[in-house]
């Protein structure tokens, strides 16, 4: 059980996804202040309320040992994303994975959880797609993936978008599905620029 509000650690293993190089950010955004903590501490605040695993996907598990979570290297090293997915995947205790950004400031503990209460059936990917668009780093991943995401790696083929097409048990949640949660764009918000992250501190300031 959390401490924090007595609801039950869902057997899923969150992964946080922080090994990317920020290179338009010019700086780690796993360690940019957010409320007055690092993203990182922030974003696993948030997992640690949910989730019975965490893990932290990143080629540097030095930055991170302190928080006392797991810190998966990847199998395959400059393959962005879909590299971190698939080692976390194998290495997840549970059969399904949430994989989200270090970088979203907005994820909610509701959305996360009543995104899982959705998992039925023979679902391999639950993602949301709003206006069309779909959210790869805000989704639900199962291990029966793996062997697609392995020969996409192989093939170089390393956008997400292409590897969860190539799947046939995906299950899309659109606008109709998160009608009680009016702000669900802001959920999926992160920030890859300064610009981005001083606008979304403007809009946290304006609604705290």
């Amino acid at each position: 059980m959390d401490a924090n509000n007595g609801e039950t650690l869902l057997p899923i293993t969150g992964i946080i996804l922080a090994g990317g190089k920020s290179s338009r950010m010019g700086r780690n955004k796993a360690f940019i202040e957010w409320a007055g903590v690092p993203l990182i501490e922030h974003t696993l605040a948030i997992f640690s309320t949910v989730f019975a695993e965490v893990m932290i996907s990143s080629n540097h598990p030095e930055l991170y040992a302190k928080y006392g979570v797991k810190v998966i290297k990847d199998n395959y090293l400059d393959h962005g994303p879909l590299g971190g997915l698939e080692a976390c995947l194998r290495e997840a205790r549970y059969d399904y994975a949430f994989f989200a950004a270090c970088d979203m400031p907005f994820l909610s503990v509701e959305v996360i959880r009543f995104m899982a209460g959705k998992i039925e059936g023979e679902v391999d990917i639950l993602i949301p797609e709003l206006d069309g668009e779909i959210q790869p780093l805000h989704a639900f991943y199962h291990k029966n993936c793996l062997p697609i995401i392995e020969d996409s790696l192989k093939a170089k083929h390393l956008k997400l978008a292409v590897f969860i097409r190539q799947n046939n048990r995906v299950r899309h949640m659109r606008e109709k599905d998160f009608i009680n949660f009016p702000n669900i764009r802001l959920c999926f918000s992160n920030m890859n620029t300064p610009q981005e992250y001083l606008t979304l501190q403007q809009h946290n300031l304006h609604n705290t």
